[in-house]
């Protein structure tokens, strides 16, 4: 029976081998009042960050954490806002190279944003805080923020000068539609529709298209590098937006995970109107392909475990039903 443990084991390790192995990331801040400092090049756990932004808004931090790449300079200014831009696709954005921080994907779903909202609501019972959390593919999340945004329009792609990116690609499609999503809030947030208040607010975007193009074309293809090269320069649009609206009081980061997902298998047809809508599988299906496939790897390899260690089972010496009723025949003679 060792053996089978070993293998079960076995299989195990081999599933979180290849989580592991494309559990690459990273962290990247923006901008930061300084009132807090962030530095060092110490790698950082997904899971922490909800750590690290309730310490920078001065909330109460409920799990001890090792990292020590933030410091608190002055505890009594601390961000009035954080604002998370979670892009899923691609390990590394290319920005701020002085405050970018390797991360190390430990969850699949972070709680940053149901953690944070939780912390918020403990400290401010008037319930006044700003609690943002838009997935830029649902534009259906914008009308839902219209009380903090005003009125967004639903997004549609504009005529852009581009290289190596088509309109008439679904992938491609589906990034420039999401990234018209955060433009539409840039837009609203430059217009002054938020104001400082001296509470504390969390805005959390995530922006989710980058990964099918990254697969499609590649990660180190021109259109991807485009690709980057547009979402990068609009984050840091929205990013000064929240700088001028907070008066500098505000941290801004981005997290980029390319966290082993599958791609979907569907290819739509050749858009011929951009405005023309298709219906495609749901944003959670990924990982409900992922928690499905694993739980069968690791069925499969106990299973074979299993059976691997029947079948070099010794009878005479392994097998308890065995001996019992051999004594019992032993003593009925």
């Amino acid at each position: 029976m060792k053996m089978a443990v070993k293998m079960v084991l076995f299989g195990f390790s081999l599933v979180l081998l290849v989580i592991g192995s494309n559990a690459a990331g990273e962290f990247t801040v923006l901008y930061s009042p300084d009132s807090i400092k962030f530095s060092s090049q110490t790698p950082i756990q997904e899971s922490v960050l909800k750590e690290v932004f309730s310490a920078s808004l001065g909330l109460s931090v409920e799990e001890d954490t090792e990292w020590n790449g933030l410091h608190i300079i002055d505890p009594f200014s601390t961000p009035e806002a954080a604002v998370e831009i979670y892009v899923d696709g691609v390990s590394s954005l290319e920005t701020q190279k002085e405050r970018r921080f390797p991360l190390v994907v430990d969850e699949y779903e972070p709680d940053t944003y149901n953690s944070l909202e939780h912390r918020v609501k403990q400290r401010f019972t008037e319930g006044d805080n700003k609690l943002v959390n838009i997935k830029l593919s649902d534009f259906s999340q914008l009308s839902a923020y219209s009380s903090i945004f005003g009125d967004i329009p639903t997004p549609k792609v504009s005529k852009l000068s581009l290289q190596h990116l088509k309109y008439s690609t679904e992938e491609d499609y589906q990034f420039l539609i999401e990234l018209e999503a955060l433009k539409a809030i840039t837009v609203r947030v430059k217009m002054g529709v938020l104001k400082p208040d001296n509470l504390i607010d969390f805005y959390n975007f995530r922006f989710t298209s980058l990964h099918a193009l990254s697969d499609f074309h590649g990660p180190n293809s021109l259109a991807t590098k485009e690709a980057k090269k547009l979402l990068t320069s609009e984050i840091k649009h929205l990013s000064d937006a929240f700088v001028k609206a907070y008066d500098g009081s505000v941290v801004v980061a981005v997290v980029a995970t390319d966290v082993a997902h599958t791609r979907r298998t569907i290819r739509a047809v050749q858009f011929s109107d951009p405005d023309a809508s298709e219906d495609y599988y749901s944003g959670d299906y990924p990982c409900i392909f992922n928690i499905i496939f694993w739980f069968v790897v690791v069925l499969t390899f106990t299973l074979v475990a299993i059976v691997y260690a029947i079948m070099d089972m010794d009878p005479g010496r392994d097998s308890i039903i065995y001996r019992m009723t051999s004594m019992r025949a032993k003593k009925d003679n």
